[in-house]
């Protein structure tokens, strides 16, 4: 397998599985799993980020903004277990 075919390949990337779930429900719910993602978070992470891309983003593009945060502090956090 090369570089460019494990990077295609979700569930390689930093070693977790691929995204599952919706970002939001089309009726407006996130699933139980972000729940802790919540409406003043999101526009907060809007307000932060769209102009470091300079345009706006979406909905989707915080959430995904968001779960990569968590990913990256949830493997910083096995890191840490892993080496004590």
């Amino acid at each position: 397998m090369t570089g460019t075919q494990i990077m295609a390949d979700p569930s390689n990337i930093a070693g977790f599985p691929g995204e599952t779930e919706p970002s939001v429900s089309p009726d407006g719910r996130r699933p139980l799993s972000m729940d802790w993602i919540t409406d003043d978070l999101l526009q907060a992470t809007l307000a932060v980020w769209s102009p470091v891309y300079e345009q706006p983003l979406t909905t989707d593009d915080a959430v995904e903004i968001l779960m990569n945060v968590k990913r990256f502090s949830e493997a910083l956090l096995q890191t840490g277990k892993e080496e004590t």
